[in-house]
């Protein structure tokens, strides 16, 4: 009897353990350090080492009364929205154009978009210094005056930098939508003696609406609350930015814990009222897209009568992908491999030196670079586990808890990074944690929570996507033949969506490698990782070292990319041939008239 008690509480346990793991792992990494940023806006002293709980809006009010905290918010909203102006033509042009292009074309410029996707932002943002600043890249070819490029250190330069960024949003969000409208209403309009322009002013773009508010709004909320734009531009540009200003309060001396919650706290309010306004305008009208049957691709018109655009969506795109990352990409290559700066592109300038210079062994670029490595690994393998089983929590399990987790990851994508990493400043540097010996701020472990806390949202929207296709009466045999939650998840599911697994460890891993706000708030004493340092070389007006490191980071995530391809590949290649074997086994093979006979005859038939 008491075997099988035991043996039902273990059961039970089992079929609980997805819904506690997935509360205790959000409560620790997420809930925890964004309320106590929340309660260190609003108590400011509770953090003290004499603990007050009385409660003070003055912190919150100064950011709108103190001269220098408010221009960095009109600031930050004001480029956030010019951003997103320029995302939302940008992203429109590009989904358009794509979509009336040549099946070959649009695959290749959509996988260079999705590289400018992957681009950390303080990159381009650096390679674009490189080219405009006085005495930079571009003065030196074309032999250019002091002062010339003074307009893009500006809010509208800073916007467009932001703007050529997170177009990439907007994108993705009317690629989609434009795949989506049926033919019917086209038709319909063509016959009503509506002109091409008629038809796209009035069914085609209100018909967008929803895909252009939610680009719109997360390019908006990508702009006000970018960090690697931010520190890369202000301290030269001398424009204050409210996520700069975030960490400007937390690296000063006295530190502003209570200003640096304040102003996470109105990141947060600001990027959020952003989303949500996109949901209230979008449930005043339907916007169904959706045809009533499948669209069939219109060949004539689509090679046909749209061919004379195509010279300018192909020249439009080449443009559009040039100024994203290629051109910023191309300049951080250029300052590598000059010797002296002001010698500029003359024959003799150009060596190696710089790389070998940053990966000494007992260079602090090597050291980081080890370092970010083994942060980016370790946090990528954790990652794809906990993703998994999360994600199947979401998927198969309808409750109270799964509700509740999945309202807590979609709230994680809306937060910058720069806020949860304040979060875990105040979270995990409590005085209440000192007894406890649990004081992790400044420890590697810090850091490790902090960028799992980073990757885990994104790692779990990409398994929740390949767990929806997966058919559930599948798993409900595997209940019947008594299989646990772990044996489902581990022995059933994981083979199943092995692809898109080792797609989230990519993912993961080259997020993590140059990921920059939590890695400069949280980085453990004389420990700083990759990004830390490159951010270093360039504040100190070390372009060439600053650049070279750039691009050995680059070189390493494309690498790591390629090995993923390859695993993936090798994987569906075995997968195949194992399938092709099983089929010929079951077959007739001493029957000369059976095609099937070899793994290339299973291939063909």
């Amino acid at each position: 009897m008491i075997i099988s008690s035991n043996k039902k509480l273990f059961v039970r346990f089992g079929e609980k353990f997805g819904e506690v793991f997935g509360i205790i792992a959000m409560a620790v990494i997420v809930v925890y350090p964004l309320a106590a940023l929340l309660l260190q806006s609003i108590f400011p002293h509770i953090f003290d080492k004499i603990s007050s709980i009385t409660p003070s809006f003055a912190n919150l009010l100064s950011v709108f009364t103190d001269k220098s905290n408010f221009l960095a918010l009109s600031n930050s909203i004001i480029i956030g929205l010019l951003a997103a102006v320029i995302a939302v033509i940008l992203g429109t042009f590009s989904s358009i154009a794509i979509h009336h292009m040549p099946d070959a074309a649009a695959n290749i410029f959509n996988s260079l978009i999705w590289i400018a996707f992957f681009m950390p932002s303080y990159v381009i943002a650096e390679g674009w210094m490189l080219l405009m600043q006085d005495g930079g890249i571009l003065s030196q070819i074309f032999g250019l005056p002091f002062g010339w490029s003074a307009w893009f250190f500006t809010r509208y330069g800073l916007a467009l930098i932001m703007g050529l960024r997170f177009f990439t949003y907007v994108y993705f969000s009317m690629h989609q939508a434009l795949k989506n409208i049926g033919t019917e209403l086209l038709n319909a309009g063509k016959i009503g003696g509506a002109t091409k322009s008629q038809l796209f002013f009035k069914i085609t773009l209100p018909l967008l609406t929803p895909a252009l508010l939610a680009g719109a709004s997360i390019a908006f909320a990508e702009g006000f609350g970018d960090f690697g734009i931010a520190a890369a531009i202000t301290p030269n540009s001398h424009i204050p930015l409210l996520t700069y200003q975030i960490y400007s309060s937390l690296n000063q001396d006295p530190v502003n814990y209570s200003v640096a919650a304040s102003l996470s706290v109105i990141e947060v309010f600001v990027t959020s009222a952003a989303i949500g306004l996109q949901f209230m305008i979008m449930r005043k009208k339907s916007y169904v897209t959706t045809p009533s049957f499948k669209k069939k691709d219109n060949i004539a018109e689509k090679y046909g009568v749209k061919s004379k655009y195509y010279s300018i969506f192909f020249v439009g795109m080449v443009i559009i992908i040039i100024l994203s990352f290629v051109l910023p990409i191309m300049s951080n290559i250029c300052a590598s491999l000059w010797k002296v700066w002001s010698n500029g592109i003359n024959s003799s300038n150009w060596t190696f030196a710089h790389y070998r210079d940053v990966i000494q062994i007992n260079g602090d670029g090597y050291a980081s670079l080890l370092r970010s490595i083994t942060y980016s690994t370790i946090v990528a393998i954790i990652a794809v586990p906990f993703a998994v089983i999360l994600a199947y929590q979401l998927i198969f399990k309808h409750s109270l808890t799964s509700k509740f987790i999945n309202i807590l990851n979609m709230s994680t994508l809306a937060i910058p990074g720069v806020v949860l990493a304040a979060g875990f400043v105040f979270a995990w540097n409590a005085v209440w944690l000192i007894p406890l010996n649990l004081v992790l701020y400044g420890t590697p472990i810090c850091l490790a929570m902090a960028y799992l806390a980073g990757a885990l949202p994104y790692s779990i929207r990409l398994q929740t996507g390949a767990l929806s296709t997966l058919p559930p009466n599948l798993l409900k045999s595997a209940k019947v033949f008594g299989a646990s939650n772990m044996q489902i998840i581990f022995k059933i599911i994981v083979p199943l969506i092995s692809t898109t697994t080792i797609s989230t460890f990519f993912m993961s891993f080259a997020g993590m490698m140059f990921e920059l706000p939590a890695a400069s708030l949280l980085y453990p004493p004389g420990q700083p990782p990759f990004s830390v340092v490159i951010q270093s070389r360039f504040n100190s007006s070390d372009w060439s070292n600053g650049s070279a490191l750039t691009i050995i980071g680059i070189l390493i995530v494309f690498l790591v990319y390629l090995l993923t391809k390859s695993i993936i590949w090798v994987m569906g290649y075995a997968k195949l041939h194992l399938s092709a074997a099983k089929i010929i086994d079951t077959t007739n093979v001493t029957s000369e008239n059976n095609p099937v006979q070899t793994v290339e005859d299973v291939k063909q038939f």
